[in-house]
């Protein structure tokens, strides 16, 4: 049985003024095309639909994945190209999705400039025969009117292809219509003339030249706009310093776009104009730090879209502008209003009944939220969830990969905090051979950092099993890469991910003994984190940059250097407690198993710290560090029962985590703490 196809043919093209303007024209030629009536009579069907990105999904640059869904529905693939297309990573993409479908003898390309050599994208040159299926309609001075007269015989061929009639039958049928339709329209012009006279044909004229011109300008605006939406800030994302920039360009847009949407013949088209033009300008926010700004851009894009499909029943731009918005959310630290965001996304993707992988994309989401809230077991059933929902999805398709990706980053990120090591060993494993492969299709900024992160993520793992080659190796090639990024002061999530290795790196070597080095790198860290927490003001920054400083304390009372230990957990302490006070409970225990380590170290209150870490533990059972600190408090408050079974085991965990609590104590003996239990303990590890 045949294949039924939703778009007859999918226009490929550059978001280029001559490009967009030529797809403009051809699109509104194929949709309008109807066969010569001989050929419809022996059974041969009309071009029902066209899909280009602009006219099907004005947000396209936002939802790649809708792209991907029209290309696999598609029965042929026009390809404008010209001396601009190969530096499109999209139109290439779209070319090897169609190779990869198994489509390549119905691609098309439509040459507009250059030769097949330039102008061809890398995709396209593997096609066997391409060749013989270029529509020439080059012109000297690239002038639009006579390449569109050039096209209207050349479009021809892919006509042929789509509704399956043999092409000189196709010609010759056309050739004989246009004569017959020149005699007709010569007619009924030489007739009109007469009757209407010269006075009132030059009055339709302008009339008619008057409402072009009007039109003309309205779709030309329009083309500059989106251009400057979706081309111009993805090209800039990777120059430092252009996220500022790009706001500035995107808060025009925005004013532009509200005066065109007044005199606008399409208004619903230039209102997701308006709604896509928000969500861009969130994102720059969010790289920003602005969150409040983020947020509000956002809740924006999310009215013009609830508006939208109120009238028009497609829930699936406004699910999609939830789950951004309970990203932003989830980045500024409220973490209860991004849940309910996330929730209210998945349950109208899942009215859609369409599109798994998005919806994949949503539940991950929801899991990495549901962890900052200390949600472990919702955050594992969004993760299986997710996870289900693409064990039967294509990974070579880009959306599901990074979908799949991410959700093994958050979960592996979960199981190791859990102490489940060889969960996630495996799952960040996978995530950094996902992330490694979406860089090299697309190496963007975001994809680089992505990479780095779970590069760092993998290194911790290791480094808590013991094996610390494997994970300074990881480190390495992960700082290389965040170094580069972080050189754009302005791109705030570079800068996040970079103090995260510095962070993690110092653990490992703390881990090892080497405190010196450690020292350097979580001061580095600090400071970073510092900067991150002075520009953006979030409780979730705060957490995060008192953490730093409590690792750095850690790390001096190892060393012997008592006072600068004490100096590091008091203002630790005082800027985690309060952000713990607004964030949720994983963030509470982990206030209180440091302070239990506090009271312990710094005041000897051995009873207080057992109180804080009981605290902690409740919280959190599976808590690595919570149990840690709360076994030490144990051992000298003299509860060698609860301090042995904790121990022993965190230290069956791994071989890292052994040898941390075998320099814990050996730190703690040289401060002065004493227990006559002490030796008995280091007897149960392994």
């Amino acid at each position: 049985m045949a294949q039924e196809f939703q778009y007859d043919v999918f226009l490929s093209y550059r978001h280029k003024n001559l490009d967009s303007v030529i797809t403009q024209k051809t699109f509104h030629f194929l949709e309008s095309y109807r066969l010569p009536a001989s050929l419809r009579r022996k059974g041969h069907p009309d071009i029902r639909r066209a899909f280009r990105d602009t006219e099907e999904l004005p947000v396209s640059r936002i939802l790649t994945d809708t792209i991907d869904n029209a290309l696999r529905s598609t029965k042929c693939l026009l390809v404008v190209c010209s001396t601009d297309t190969p530096s499109s990573e999209w139109v290439d993409r779209e070319v090897s999705t169609f190779i990869e479908l198994g489509r390549a003898e119905h691609i098309f390309p439509l040459l507009i400039s250059g030769d097949p050599e330039v102008s061809f994208p890398p995709s396209l040159k593997q096609v066997p025969d391409i060749m013989d299926r270029v529509m020439d309609i080059r012109t000297p001075g690239n002038s639009v009117r006579k390449m569109v007269a050039k096209e209207d015989p050349g479009l021809l061929k892919i006509i042929a292809d789509v509704t399956d009639c043999s092409l000189p039958e196709l010609q010759r049928e056309h050739s004989l219509r246009k004569a017959r339709r020149f005699v007709i329209k010569a007619a009924i012009a030489a007739a009109a003339f007469f009757l209407a006279g010269a006075v009132s044909l030059g009055l339709m004229h302008q009339a008619r030249d008057y409402r072009d011109r009007a039109q003309a300008a309205e779709k030309s605006s329009m083309r500059v706009l989106q251009e400057l939406t979706y081309g111009l800030p993805d090209r800039l994302t990777g120059v430092p310093g252009a996220y500022s920039k790009i706001a500035g360009i995107l808060e025009e847009n925005a004013r532009q776009i509200n005066d065109i949407l007044l005199l606008s013949t399409d208004k619903t088209g230039a209102q997701y104009e308006v709604a896509a033009n928000y969500e861009k300008l969130a994102t720059a926010m969010s790289v920003l730090g602005s969150y409040t700004e983020a947020g509000r851009y956002q809740q924006q894009a999310i009215d013009v879209y609830t508006a939208l499909c109120e009238e028009s029943g497609d829930y699936a731009p406004l699910a999609s502008a939830l789950n951004n918005y309970g990203k932003v959310l989830n980045e500024s630290g409220r973490f209860q209003e991004a849940a309910d965001a996330f929730r209210e996304a998945i349950t109208l993707q899942q009215k859609t009944g369409e599109d798994p992988v998005t919806l994949a994309a949503m539940l991950s989401n929801a899991g990495a939220n549901a962890i900052q809230l200390g949600l472990e077991d919702d955050a594992i059933t969004y993760f299986q969830e997710c996870e289900q929902l693409l064990s039967a999805a294509d990974d070579s398709d880009y959306s599901t990969l990074a979908t799949r990706a991410d959700c093994a980053y958050n979960h592996g990120a979960l199981r190791f905090r859990r102490g489940e090591y060889r969960e996630a060993q495996d799952l960040l494993s996978r995530a950094v051979a996902d992330y490694d492969r979406l860089s090299q299709r697309v190496d963007s900024p975001q994809n680089r950092n992505s990479l780095s992160k779970a590069l760092s993520g993998h290194a911790l793992c290791l480094s808590d099993q013991g094996l610390y080659e494997e994970a300074i190796a990881d480190y390495r090639q992960a700082i290389a890469i965040s170094r580069e990024l972080a050189e754009d002061a302005e791109n705030t999530d570079a800068l996040s991910t970079l103090a995260d290795l510095y962070n993690n790196c110092g653990v490992c070597l703390n881990t090892q003994g080497k405190y010196p080095d450690a020292g350097q790198y979580f001061t580095s860290a600090a400071e970073l984190y510092g900067q991150i927490y002075e520009k953006t003001g979030t409780a979730a920054d705060a957490a995060v940059y008192a953490a730093a400083l409590l690792n750095t304390g850690e790390n001096a009372f190892k060393a012997g250097d008592y006072e600068r230990s004490r100096a590091f957990f008091r203002q630790g302490l005082d800027v985690f407690d309060g952000a713990a006070q607004q964030l949720g409970d994983s963030y509470t225990a982990q206030f209180y198993a440091w302070q239990s380590y506090d009271l312990l170290i710094h005041a000897r209150n051995y009873t207080a710290a057992v109180d804080s870490g009981i605290k902690a533990v409740r919280l959190q059972p599976g808590d690595v560090l919570a149990n840690i600190n709360l076994g030490y408090a144990c051992l000298y408050a003299g509860y060698y029962d609860d301090c042995d079974l904790l121990l022993t085991w965190a230290a069956g965990l791994g071989e890292g985590v052994a040898d941390a609590i075998r320099l814990d104590l050996k730190a703690q003996e040289a401060a002065g703490l004493f227990s006559d239990h002490t030796e008995a303990l280091l007897a149960l590890l392994p």
